[in-house]
């Protein structure tokens, strides 16, 4: 009995320690406070020897000498690099487990699937969200696939939560389409149309023209048509309540995304975009923003044969916000990479870390949730060793809303030093 008894305990002991380990135990009702830390704030500049409070989820309060308040739990960050939490701003997270091959987050059998939610592919227990916390990804765009002309809704969520509704930050935070190669080799090979750019543009025209006149029909005060599920979902597109997050990286799928939204006046954000840089200044002037293609891309189809390191650097000095992704990838490691290969062919080192934090908070309409160390913000926090900009930089400590989710800081934790 008592052998039973203590083998119980052992297995118990060995499901708990994992768990354990990777997360400092804080108490939910007091305050959390990091100290000593050089902390990059995004927006107000940087403070060396740092304070930072944190009460009820949020930032209470950003500085140099301020009142630790009473109770509070304090993690001495000293000799370490505080950022706001990364934001991936092109992802599949949540809807893959294993392989590539076991995913749900695309729906190959029609080029027009734009009624598709990634909400209801999005598992919060996925191994994948846990890898990416940590290289200080707190949040990210959820997507669905892009080998559909209009592949379907996407989500921002938050990386930690134990269900959808304390994950989601923003749904829907956009509708995708795609131009180009990827569309063009999945019909092609189907013997079905869209096969050509020509027919591409043409079908996203004609589909877009039955979502107005589907909205017509809904406001002309007679009697509802039958309900269509893919043209209502366009609906929040039309009114610009959500944008259009194209994928184009040849210059003149850009150009057509462009038009596009010019015909039926979209927001548009524009996806991958290996050949923006040509087309830079018009991006800038229309003030589209362009999640920038993962280096991996680079010259693995015909159209992305011209891509350029420096689009980043070119982009930005032309005034366009942009943001980094990982995109297909499940190694959320390089997000970092991307930034300093961006970083060492000419993007300054402060925009590559605003294109990881308050540019991709501010493309997504939650700037004033996220992206920096400032009072009011949710506390979305990653502590490196050092800068994060530096090989190898590590994410020792990582909290969302104020709790903490990966932690590997020799320090102790103390309470009330004062």
């Amino acid at each position: 009995m008592k052998r039973t008894l203590w083998r119980r305990i052992i297995i118990l002991m060995a499901l708990l320690f994992p768990i354990l380990g990777s997360t400092l135990l804080l108490s939910d009702s007091r305050p959390i406070v990091l100290k000593g830390g050089y902390l990059i704030t995004v927006t107000q500049g940087v403070i060396r020897d740092g304070v930072l409070v944190i009460r009820n989820e949020k930032i209470e309060a950003v500085g140099k000498n301020i009142a630790l308040p009473e109770n509070a739990d304090i993690i001495d960050v000293s000799n370490c690099t505080v950022t706001p939490g990364f934001i991936d701003a092109f992802s599949h997270i949540g809807t893959v487990e294993w392989e590539a091959e076991d995913q749900d987050y695309d729906e190959a059998v029609s080029p027009l699937t734009p009624h598709m939610r990634i909400i209801d592919a999005l598992n919060p227990e996925n191994k994948w969200i846990e890898q990416a916390r940590e290289s200080g990804i707190t949040a990210a765009l959820s997507a669905p696939g892009e080998g559909n002309l209009l592949s379907g809704q996407s989500a921002l969520i938050h990386l930690a939560g134990s269900s959808l509704e304390e994950m989601v930050i923003k749904f829907p935070a956009g509708m995708h389409a795609a131009l180009g190669e990827l569309p063009k080799m999945r019909y092609g090979q189907k013997n079905h149309y869209p096969m050509t750019r020509m027919g591409e543009m043409a079908l996203l025209r004609q589909t877009f023209i039955e979502a107005r006149e589907y909205a017509d029909t809904l406001d002309n005060g007679s009697s509802p048509p039958p309900v269509n599920f893919k043209l209502q979902s366009l609906l929040p597109v039309l009114e610009k309540k959500i944008p259009l997050i194209v994928r184009a990286n040849r210059m003149d799928d850009i150009l057509s995304a462009l038009r596009l939204a010019d015909e039926f006046q979209i927001k548009l954000i524009l996806n991958h975009g290996s050949e923006a840089f040509k087309v830079a200044d018009r991006l800038a002037s229309f003030r589209i923003p362009v999640l920038i293609s993962p280096f991996m891309n680079k010259q693995t189809l015909l159209e992305t044969e011209n891509a350029r390191y420096t689009n980043a650097s070119l982009l930005r000095e032309a005034g366009v916000s942009i943001a980094f992704q990982t995109g297909p990838s499940l190694h959320f490691s390089d997000l970092l990479l991307q930034v300093r290969l961006a970083v060492s062919c000419g993007l300054p080192a402060g925009e590559g870390l605003k294109a990881l934090t308050i540019y991709p908070a501010q493309i997504f309409g939650v700037g004033d949730q996220l992206g920096s160390l400032e009072e009011g913000k949710l506390a979305d926090i990653a502590v490196f060793d050092k800068h994060p900009l530096e090989s190898p930089a590590l994410a020792k400590l990582v909290l969302i809303k104020g709790r903490v989710v990966e932690n590997s800081l020799d320090k102790n934790l103390s309470e009330n030093p004062q």
